[in-house]
């Protein structure tokens, strides 16, 4: 049985008059992803939910209802709460309540592949494995990497604050 989000993505690509591979293509995806998020097979992760949904002018909750699930395994989920408040625990915020200034000062510090898995984890909430993937390497670096990551922020907060 089709989940309602798969219905909804295959409406969707339909009402556009697009096939599979045009909507592949567009969200920079395989034509076989795609298929799978139409089969209900898998659900769309967190990026290609918001691009869909600014393409389509929908909004991310018309596309998948329970957004958790975009990001994974609710189990998933937990665990990249857990690594955010591993490195935003106890820090000082900005009046506007957090530490946006600070975050985007080491962002800009890092070489672009730490930033990309940075980003994949904790922007887009994508899963190490689909990290890995997406870069072409082992899920255990990308681990290794985070961790390092979780660390020298901590060490950024420190210096700043």
């Amino acid at each position: 049985m089709k989940s309602n989000s798969a219905k909804i993505i295959i409406a969707l690509r339909k009402e556009r008059d697009m096939n599979q591979q045009e909507l592949a293509d567009m969200l920079f995806v395989s034509r076989s992803l795609v298929a799978m998020w139409e089969t209900g097979k898998r659900i769309p992760d967190g990026a290609s939910v918001e691009k869909m949904a600014g393409f389509f002018g929908v909004s991310e909750s018309d596309i998948v209802s329970d957004r958790r699930y975009a990001y994974g395994l609710p189990s998933e989920l937990e665990m990249i709460e857990k690594e955010i408040e591993e490195f935003t625990e106890g820090e000082p915020q900005d009046g506007a309540g957090n530490n946006g200034a600070t975050l985007r000062g080491f962002l800009a510090s890092l070489k672009d592949s730490d930033r990309t898995i940075f980003m994949g984890r904790y922007y887009s909430m994508k899963t190490c494995k689909a990290i890995a993937a997406d870069m072409k390497m082992k899920e255990v670096t990308v681990r290794g990497r985070l961790a390092r990551l979780r660390n020298e922020l901590k060490a950024f907060f420190n210096k700043e604050n």
